[in-house]
């Protein structure tokens, strides 16, 4: 069995005439080598470059892009200049914009590279939400059980399910489901207990995520109204937006008023990142992409995490297989190093009933912006 095409779609920059001369890897690294130590000659040091190289590669590229990128002065220092230091963080300012669409967009190229000497293995199209640890069971899973995981709204693999796009659609509810408010009976209209099973794989917790320290002392959805505090918000659609447009809701906040809910990232570490460079001050997101970030974080709901499969097909079987890779204590483990999950949980078979709160499901539902006056996790606790 050969092993699977891996594929990397790196963003790049253009600069000069027509953009048309790549920007290397070689002049980025010397430019922030300047802007760490303040030194020509420490920074080619650390490049692993001669002084004239580095004069030359420097006056090169200023020719090229016609902009002046650095001062550099024997024994007082060396400097960037406004535009040396925005190259500098270039890759920071791709990653935030187009990282993640590169991110799958290399799934799907490995994909179309990947030409098999012989008939592959039926894969299972698996539709979800995004989330960490159903990635971490993903690749725990490579060499079992052959799976096509694409991330995507929890709505729309629903609907991609219906449509026979996909085998396994992933999907997450609060708890208790009257979270949702008017969007329940969304979720109700597509799922349906004599065409799917279902499984509640895991729980996790969902809530404000914001800087290490929590320095805008951040307790409630409320304090998005503040002036001047800027939101990372997820794109339409998605399961996390859903509820946090329902939670606005039920407290007749009115999203307009919120710097940045406009803008959208399409994973919760897109979202999280922007935190952390600092062009937003909160977002919201599941734990795990706090903690991966090294951030802060206000719990704000608890949610299961739910697989769906037709009863009658292949997939529904594969169910069972996700289970029991999810109950081991080597995936445990894995996702309490992730951390903003709730371990205790064994995953297993649910109905619908269940699902969508039609009965007591026996969760830890918590109310909306617990964080006021319930748990705040460390990273975010005020000093």
């Amino acid at each position: 069995m050969t092993d699977r095409l891996k594929a990397r779609l790196d963003p790049g920059v253009g600069l000069g005439r027509d953009a048309a001369h790549p920007v290397p890897r070689e002049l980025l690294d010397l430019l922030r080598g300047i802007r760490r130590h303040g030194s020509l000659a420490l920074a080619r040091r650390d490049a692993g470059m001669s002084h004239r190289y580095a004069c030359t590669l420097i006056e090169r590229w200023e020719t090229i892009s016609g902009r002046r990128l650095a001062v550099l002065s024997r024994g007082r220092g060396s400097a960037l200049t406004p535009f040396g230091l925005k190259l500098a963080g270039i890759d920071a300012w791709l990653h935030e914009r187009v990282g993640a669409r590169f991110a799958r967009l290399s799934e799907e190229l490995a994909d179309y590279l990947d030409v098999p000497e012989a008939p592959p293995a039926p894969r299972l199209r698996l539709r979800a939400s995004h989330d960490l640890a159903v990635l971490k069971l993903h690749e725990r899973l490579a060499g079992q059980l052959a799976i096509d995981l694409r991330f995507q709204g929890g709505l729309a693999s629903l609907d991609a399910l219906a449509a026979g796009e996909c085998d396994l659609a992933g999907f997450h509810v609060p708890d208790p489901p009257s979270l949702l408010g008017h969007l329940l009976p969304v979720y109700r209209s597509r799922l349906d207990e004599r065409e799917y099973r279902y499984l509640r794989l895991l729980s996790r917790h969902q809530g404000m995520i914001v800087a290490h320290g929590n320095p805008q002392r951040m307790r409630s959805l409320a304090d998005l109204l503040r002036p001047g505090l800027r939101l990372a918000n997820r794109e339409r659609g998605s399961g996390t937006r859903l509820l946090f447009d329902a939670l606005l809701a039920s407290r007749g906040i009115t999203p307009e008023a919120i710097e940045g809910y406009e803008s959208e990232g399409l994973t919760h570490m897109a979202t999280a990142a922007r935190v952390r460079s600092g062009t937003a001050d909160v977002a919201f997101g599941i734990e795990a992409a706090a903690r991966a970030h090294d951030l802060g974080f206000v719990p704000v709901a608890n949610e299961h995490y739910y697989l769906a499969a037709p009863i009658r097909s292949t997939a529904a079987d594969a169910l069972d297989t996700l289970a029991r890779a999810a109950d081991t204590v080597v995936f445990r483990r894995a996702i309490a190093r992730i951390g903003g999950y709730d371990v205790a949980h064994v995953p297993a078979r649910t109905t619908l009933a269940r699902i969508l709160g039609d009965r007591p499901s026996g969760g830890s539902g918590r109310h909306p912006d617990a964080g006021a006056a319930g748990r705040v996790t460390r990273r975010s606790r005020v000093p």
